[in-house]
């Protein structure tokens, strides 16, 4: 109803809309006084948010939060909220806040490794459930009298690409109107060819930062834990680099690679030098080493702290730029590869 009452009104009414989403005085689109009149009747009933809180869970180890989330035809997603310290620029002091937001309810990738997979893939969330997300918790924030969003991570539940037009549209209005730049925003992925593509030829893509989700650059290993790698896709990735470079040219732009690292799985030393491999032949590239979470798949095990630091020592000394991420709200099932719509 929304969506076709603004198909017949000018392309500026909807820019007053979004800008007016972000506006926390505001509590209904009533309440916005830049539409006419008779616009504002035809959808004031329509839901300010497009989001329903059902669960909030704190973690009492870092502070992370997860939310549950309940939509209009009564579908669940999950969304994370983390916290960490900073500093600011006179060296007092400051926390800064990461949302993990969904793309979708649940995820057709089926990854071997992540529990969201084993949700199955129900739809797409359209652009508004994807901005809501942000909105949610900004609401929380300026309530709380905390401070604003600093960074987005298209991580949680859902493959983000096969979403590409309602994630594009989201992330738009993100930058423009909530005023987050692009480089505070990663779009994660586990590769979709034709996505990656199209991704790169499109000149109205967002300038955000781009992850794949590799967890293996052996071929065999790849395609056991996620079952949609093709078997040409490192091939096909090398060339694929390029072209993205030259679309998104930024010195602030690299490819990150997330490798979760899982005991016995792709952490010898052989899957070692194939990543190495892998990060040599991308361009400006990024590795991100993250512990395998528990509760996502029975039988794997977290590979030890120890060899994770190995590996990014030899990274490093191969000038390949490598962190470990540390894991946050592992004791309320929100970290990587965790969501799955279960609330102890």
């Amino acid at each position: 109803m929304f969506e076709e009452i603004l198909k017949s009104e000018p392309k500026f009414r909807r820019e007053q809309i979004y800008l007016a989403w972000f506006d926390a005085r505001l509590k209904s689109f009533g309440d916005i006084t830049t539409l006419s009149k008779n616009l504002r009747e035809q959808i004031k009933n329509e839901p300010w948010i497009t989001v329903k809180e059902k669960i909030i869970q704190t973690s009492k180890v870092d502070g992370t939060r997860k939310a549950l989330l309940e939509l209009h035809d009564g579908q669940t997603i999950e969304t994370v909220l983390m916290l960490r310290p900073s500093k600011k620029d006179d060296g007092e002091a400051k926390l800064r806040y990461t949302i993990c937001i969904s793309s979708q309810v649940g995820c057709p990738m089926a990854c071997s490794f992540c529990a969201t997979g084993k949700l199955g893939f129900k739809r797409n969330l359209d652009y508004r459930e994807i901005i809501d997300q942000f909105r949610f918790w900004q609401n929380i924030l300026h309530a709380e009298g905390e401070g604003e969003i600093d960074n987005l991570v298209l991580m949680g539940q859902g493959e983000p690409l096969l979403n590409y037009d309602n994630v594009k549209l989201a992330l738009q209005i993100l930058i423009k109107q909530a005023k987050l730049g692009p480089r505070k925003i990663t779009i994660s992925s586990v590769g979709i060819p034709e996505k990656m593509q199209q991704m790169v030829e499109d000149k109205d893509f967002p300038p955000v930062r781009f992850a794949l989700s590799l967890h293996s650059a052996i071929t065999e290993t790849r395609k056991q834990l996620i079952p949609s790698h093709r078997p040409d896709f490192f091939d096909w990735l090398k060339v694929w680099a390029k072209k993205y470079h030259i679309a998104f040219p930024s010195r602030t732009h690299f490819i990150g690679l997330e490798y979760t690292m899982m005991k016995g799985i792709n952490d010898d030393t052989k899957h070692l030098k194939a990543l190495i491999k892998i990060a040599s032949n991308v361009g400006k590239v990024r590795v991100n080493l993250i512990p395998y979470n528990t509760a996502c798949a029975d039988g794997l095990s977290a590979t030890e702290f120890d060899t994770m630091k190995m590996w990014q020592t030899k990274l490093n000394d191969c000038g390949i730029v490598c962190t470990i991420r540390r894991s946050q709200g592992q004791d309320i099932a929100a970290a990587c590869g965790q969501l799955s719509n279960k609330y102890k």
